[in-house]
């Protein structure tokens, strides 16, 4: 089984489905055993410089080593750095990468031949409408694409003798709005219409023509204009929009094309062109003969809204039910219940084990967790964990899987399908990623931008929900526990110990309490200072600590004294407790190499719940066998 991985970002937050669609057409065409995996980022849209770095992350997720062939689409991404990265990672496989709609050194081209097509709408112009002036409105000026329709213009103009002016070219994005401030810049500049105006895409186009008709200029009559990709602005705009029409599937079936030859030997040139047609349209005076369906285009925009209304509501409706889960896994079994669109065969959430780390309250204060979140913000976890699995139409109820890199997790035995790996991050801290197999017809739709916007957020709210509460379970055991043993301090014993009696007094159960004290806690500050002194305290406090059952209540009640108050427990039991806290305390002072022997007195008593007696009764006649002990071993030292 041989794989792909298509690395590409989207449109804002459109997903370019049609890579995907024709990169599957082609393989499921020639029923070769290849699947595809497409790893997907829509960082290019937001405005939040550290949401996008949450995004881009997804590329640093595939080892690409363990791919046969590799297609990315860099057209989207402004952050060079994020460029770079997939582009020396794809290079180092040492296997064949395809590059679309872009050139890069060492990979293969696959893309319109935008340099001839842009040369055919300038002869058109200059030949038939006979234009000599020009305006150019293009897209971004570090975009590959534009720069060669920009170098086609630029070097027809100098072969016909037309002059080309760099005031005459204005440069922004492939945007609506582009369209708009190019035409108003260069009217102020230049005070009179060119013959045309030749814009990078459609998009522009229609911008332009807008902004020239509230000036009061109308194209044709005024000035000619023409767009690019013929979008279906070009087709259902008044005046239709001369445009450049070309199938974009066919990208991603020339890429797995390429990909199927290079794999059996064959040679293939670097530079492989899809085709184009140019449509001369009424925004160039001409007619293109072709008939326009406007009432099946709007019985189609009316589905459309209809869907798009359905959709919302299910979106709605998955973000109620959202708020009221209370972990990650619950939420992402209500994705396939609210969102019936999500048709695909499988969904999968892979989220990093910190996510849990507020809910799971371990018993001591992890400052760690509060000053600095160990989410990664350049790659991934080693391991990471399947919270949700849903395949074929059912929830897998099973227990969480330990995921370690993407394979063999989503190996496939069959070829022809493919894996689509989303980021979930909060900003820039990357908390997981959502794998959906078979999601072309979800990329077509554009539904999975706002799902996944929907559960990053309610998973984002609920974490903060879990971090608040440790935050606030960590401002209770603050106030109530020893901030050097961990154990409770004096209002602990208040609060739990003195409760605990009550209301066991209420129901007659009896208690068992242990009282300890630290043999020669005096002598020990005193030839071996204090900090000597602190390291013994915090050795018994953590062998007590290790060794009371669970629902026992430890306090520290003096600077040598511990108190552990537990159910009712047996002599022998009790003796063996007191004998494990012994022989650990021993074992760690012999670790830690004290240079004095670290022992503790004890004493025990059980509660007789018929009597009016308190639990400080229990206690001092606890403290009286303790000291009764210690008084022996002195008598024994002497």
């Amino acid at each position: 089984m041989k794989k792909i991985a298509l690395i590409m970002d989207g449109w804002k937050r459109f997903f370019t489905y049609a890579w995907p669609a024709g990169v599957l057409e082609r393989i499921r065409e020639t029923n070769e055993d290849v699947n595809l995996y497409i790893f997907n980022s829509s960082g290019d849209w937001s405005r939040d410089e550290d949401y996008n770095i949450g995004e881009y992350n997804i590329y640093r997720l595939p080892d690409l080593n363990d791919f046969d062939g590799i297609i990315v689409d860099l057209n989207n991404i402004r952050y060079s750095e994020v460029r770079e990265y997939v582009i020396s990672s794809a290079k180092a496989t040492g296997k064949p990468v395809i590059s679309i709609a872009n050139e890069i050194a060492d990979f293969y081209y696959v893309g319109i031949d935008n340099y001839s097509a842009m040369q055919e709408i300038a002869a058109h112009l200059y030949e038939v409408h006979n234009c000599r002036r020009f305006w150019y409105v293009m897209g971004p000026d570090d975009n590959y694409e534009s720069n060669r329709r920009v170098a086609a213009l630029r070097d027809f103009s100098e072969t016909h003798g037309i002059l080309w002016d760099a005031r005459d070219l204005y440069c922004e994005s492939y945007e609506y709005k582009c369209g708009v401030h190019g035409f108003e810049k260069l009217l102020t500049l230049h005070g009179k219409l060119p013959d045309a105006i030749i814009c990078a895409n459609d998009n522009i186009a229609v911008g332009v023509c807008e902004t020239a008709a509230a000036h009061g200029y109308k194209a044709p009559d005024d000035f000619l204009v023409t767009g690019f990709d013929n979008f279906d602005k070009a087709s259902y705009y008044s005046p239709h929009i001369t445009t450049v029409g070309h199938i974009r599937e066919q990208v991603g079936y020339h890429c797995a094309d390429i990909l199927l030859r290079l794999w059996r030997g064959e040679m293939v040139p670097r530079f492989n062109y899809t085709g184009h047609q140019c449509i001369f349209w009424e925004s160039c005076g001409c007619d293109a003969g072709i008939a326009v369906d406007q009432a099946e285009h709007s019985r189609a925009q009316i589905v459309y809204g209809i869907e798009t209304d359905e959709f919302e509501e299910q979106v709605l409706s998955l973000e109620y039910e959202l708020l009221q889960c209370e972990t990650v896994r619950e939420m992402s079994r209500w994705i396939p219940k609210c969102i019936p669109a999500m048709r695909c065969d499988a969904m999968y959430l892979i989220m990093d084990e910190h996510m849990n780390d507020f809910r799971e309250l371990s018993d001591y204060y992890d400052r760690h967790l509060i000053e600095d979140e160990e989410f990664c913000v350049h790659g991934y976890p080693e391991k990471m964990q399947m919270e949700f699995a849903y395949e074929d139409g059912v929830v897998k109820e099973s227990e969480e899987t330990v995921v370690e890199g993407i394979f063999p997790t989503f190996d496939y035995t069959e070829g022809g399908k493919d894996f689509l790996f989303l980021p979930l991050h909060f900003r820039e801290h990357t908390v997981g990623y959502f794998v959906i197999r078979n999601a072309v017809y979800l990329m077509e739709k554009q539904y999975l931008f706002q799902v996944i916007n929907v559960l990053t957020s309610a998973m984002e709210n609920l974490h903060k929900k879990e971090r608040l509460a440790y935050l606030n379970q960590v401002l209770s055991e603050l106030y109530v526990k020893d901030a050097m043993t961990g154990m409770y301090n004096r209002l602990g014993y208040q609060k739990l110990a003195c409760r605990m009696f009550e209301k066991k007094k209420l129901t007659g159960e009896n208690l068992s309490i242990i009282f300890m004290d630290m043999d020669r806690l005096k002598s020990i500050n005193d030839e071996f200072g204090h900090i000597h002194g602190d390291w013994a305290i915090k050795t018994i406090a953590s062998a007590i600590l290790k060794y009371i059952p669970e629902g026992a209540v430890a306090v520290r009640s003096g600077g040598d004294e511990f108190l552990v108050v537990l159910e009712q427990t047996a002599d022998a039991e009790i003796g063996k407790i007191i004998g494990e806290i012994r022989e650990e305390i021993r074992e760690r002072s012999a670790e830690m190499k004290l240079p004095f022997p670290l022992t503790v007195s004890a004493g025990c008593v059980h509660t007789d719940m018929t009597t009016v007696r308190d639990l400080d009764d229990y206690v001092r006649e606890a403290d009286a066998i303790m000291y009764e002990e210690k008084t022996a071993k002195k008598a024994n030292r002497t």
